[in-house]
């Protein structure tokens, strides 16, 4: 079993490897040929892999119906450090529909929002490493077909109010910074990764029933809250199409205002975000390490503070320069084991005149362990176990190609430390990893 798991870890590497490869290579070479046809119908330059369908898509689109699709790849290696040196291949691939249905049915202001994925593939963390922030974010969620988004959505005045109810992601209206998606570690997934560890948030691809409301007072401003089916079962590989409510212990109710900032005469944007949320369900308190003292706790609370601020252009213009950001988020302390998120970092937009849609991107982040948690764990070892460590960070550096507008190639390197925090091994030496994401827009 072993040998064939190993066998497919190859053989998936070896193909992205290779289609990344000649994938970049063909394209460098139409990008370098004069006298290319348009972009519209150019395989090379259109902005999805897949095209106009002849025609298809923008007569679809124009009556209302727009469809989605994407591929990412990700493999990574543990080269040294962890538990074993190693690596690992995983994917998923996402399919959307998006329905304005004022276009197809004169409804103005109202939507409709379909998605499911597919997630294949094995985790180096857990395999390799033995760290808790696996180095491949797109791991998760079961490795199964989802049935992701199934939503509906109405805007009033404008926009100034917008409602949307149905089955999705909690994580796509809530406390997310897209800059993120440059990195390939779960740590920068979009969303501080104690909000779900800690709680009943969601993240993409695991849907829940919910809603929220958002108010925008100001054109760059706005206030939204929501409630959330807490459901444990979602989450399992076997109830990748489940959309019953059966097995739900609760609700969560976030709630999140934010403010957009373009500063200066270029109007470089910035993205200021902060949120709390409250779950009503009943959960193990977080120093009951041995599962013996029957120790629970109802409710839960958090709340996050989340920033990316363009702070410099290369160009003048908002489209190219240098970006920051930070993240801190703190889970309750009584029921959560995985309590907090530091994070921080910049990313290069556009680094060079010659290359504007690539990237160069650099972070930190650190998931602490909560004390309560550490002090029990402690205690209950009965003298084997002392001076455990109270976070695992992980720096990342890569570098994004955006070799076709459709197709991204990015390289990176990852530096863990402390990677048995959460598995209670102080012993455990700091690990290098190294990734290959691939991207195709379909």
């Amino acid at each position: 079993m072993n040998k064939l798991k190993q066998s497919a870890t190859r053989l998936g590497l070896k193909a992205t490897l290779l289609a990344g490869g000649a994938l970049f290579a063909v394209a460098a070479t139409a990008h370098a040929q004069s006298g290319a046809s348009p972009a519209s119908t150019n395989f090379f330059t259109r902005p999805l892999m897949t095209g106009n369908w002849n025609g298809a898509r923008t007569k679809l689109e124009d009556t209302g119906i727009t469809f989605n699709g994407f591929y990412v790849g990700e493999y990574a290696n543990g080269v040294s450090g962890g538990n074993r040196q190693g690596g690992d291949f995983a994917a998923q691939f996402g399919l959307g529909m998006d329905v304005d249905l004022g276009k197809l049915a004169g409804l103005e202001g109202a939507s409709l929002h379909f998605a499911v994925n597919q997630r294949v593939g094995r985790n180096t963390s857990a395999d390799y490493i033995g760290n808790r922030l696996a180095v491949q974010e797109v791991y998760g969620a079961g490795e199964t077909l989802r049935i992701v988004e199934m939503s509906y959505e109405q805007k009033f005045d404008d926009g100034a109010f917008d409602t949307k109810i149905g089955f999705y992601p909690m994580g796509n209206d809530f406390a997310g910074t897209p800059l993120l998606l440059d990195f390939q570690n779960v740590g920068f997934c979009i969303h501080p990764q104690n909000l779900p560890a800690s709680s009943g948030w969601s993240d993409y691809p695991t849907g829940k029933w919910g809603g929220r409301i958002k108010w925008m007072p100001t054109t760059n401003s706005y206030i939204q809250a929501g409630v959330y089916d807490v459901n444990p079962g979602y989450y399992a590989k076997e109830n990748g199409m489940k959309v019953s409510t059966s097995g739900s212990t609760g609700a969560l109710i976030p709630v999140e205002v934010e403010y957009t900032s373009a500063l200066g005469a270029a109007g470089l944007p910035g993205h200021y975000k902060a949120g709390v949320y409250y779950d009503t369900s009943t959960v193990k308190n977080a120093a009951d390490v041995t599962a013996t003292q029957n120790a629970m706790e109802t409710g839960r609370y958090g709340g996050y503070l989340l920033a990316d601020q363009m702070i410099y252009s290369f160009d003048g213009t908002p489209k190219r320069g240098l970006i920051a950001f930070a993240q801190v988020s703190y889970s309750d302390p009584q029921t959560s084991v995985y309590e907090s998120t530091l994070a921080g970092g910049v990313v290069a937009q556009g680094p060079f005149a010659s290359r504007p849609n690539d990237f160069i991107a650099l972070g930190y982040v650190r998931a602490g362990l909560n004390n309560r948690t550490i002090n029990a764990k402690e205690l209950a070892s009965r003298g084997t176990l002392s001076g455990l460590s109270n976070g695992e960070g992980v720096v990342e550096l890569g570098y994004g190609l955006k070799a076709t507008p459709w197709l991204l190639i990015h390289p990176n390197v990852q530096y863990i430390t402390d990677p048995g925090t959460f598995s209670y091994n102080k012993h455990m030496k700091n690990a290098w990893a190294i990734g290959l994401q691939t991207k195709v827009f379909f």
